[in-house]
């Protein structure tokens, strides 16, 4: 009997868990997607007082598509300075999870994090632009998901146009909290430098090292906490670049 239960607890362990969706750790997109009928809305604050709202919708089944805009000293008294442009972003489920092999987006994505540097087009960290993404999660005390992806950022003013990629990693605890951890190689983004002229903030070559925590008090509300660049790769960052974001999920 003891044999038996020990078997099935290594199983438990290594088992696929393809009922978890996951669609983005603190950056980094995942494979999982909105199913049709299914919306949520969010917003995230920022350093600099910055303001970021956001929709998603799943429009047809595999396919989910999403606009967000936003703006600095949006918090606060100071005179607001509003971004240049609203952003998109769109991913297609191509293969879905199963027993031996990940799940898998196409996807574009014009929406980078932090500050928007309107002399050099783009932001604190980069958009993903154009991206594949796999996923694979497992049962193991919860769920614990593994993730990486390839990217092209349309970001490219700095003329470093290299491809990108990341890993990611979150863990469940319980039914309610899930940390998340991501490393974006930043490859288009590590040149080292600064320029003062245009305020321009470059990568120093460490990559992005970002992790949070995410908690549902409800199926529909989710509150994360987040930390970005904590290698301090952009010259802008003192000890890590905080964040707050919380998301209302519902059904239509």
């Amino acid at each position: 009997m003891k044999r038996h239960l020990t078997i099935l607890l290594l199983l438990a362990a290594i088992l696929p868990l393809s009922a978890f969706e996951l669609r983005q750790l603190v950056d980094a997109p995942t494979a999982g997607v909105l199913q049709r009928g299914e919306a949520v809305v969010y917003s995230k604050v920022y350093r600099n007082n910055g303001l970021l709202t956001g929709a998603e919708v799943g429009l047809f089944p595999r396919f989910m598509f999403g606009v967000s805009y936003g703006g600095e000293n949006v918090v606060g008294n100071a005179e607001p300075i509003w971004h240049d442009r609203v952003e998109f972003r769109a991913r297609f489920r191509i293969i879905d999870e199963g027993p031996k092999y990940p799940a898998v987006v196409v996807g574009f994505d014009s929406q980078g994090h932090g500050i928007w540097h309107g002399d050099t087009d783009r932001y604190d960290i980069k958009s993903k632009g154009f991206y594949v993404a796999g996923s694979r999660n497992f049962l193991f005390m919860g769920n614990l998901g593994l993730h990486a992806g390839i990217n092209f950022s349309l970001e490219t003013a700095d003329e470093d146009k290299d491809i990108n990629l990341w890993l990611g990693i979150d863990k469940s605890i319980g039914s309610q909290v899930t940390f998340m951890c991501e490393y974006d190689l930043a490859l288009n983004d590590n040149d080292d430098r600064v320029d003062v002229e245009n305020d321009q903030l470059y990568g120093a070559g460490k990559g992005y090292l970002n992790a949070g925590v995410s908690i549902r008090f409800t199926d529909a509300i989710d509150l994360r906490v987040l930390a970005y660049d904590l290698l301090e790769n952009s010259p802008g960052t003192v000890g890590l670049d905080r964040a707050v974001m919380i998301s209302y999920q519902f059904s239509f």
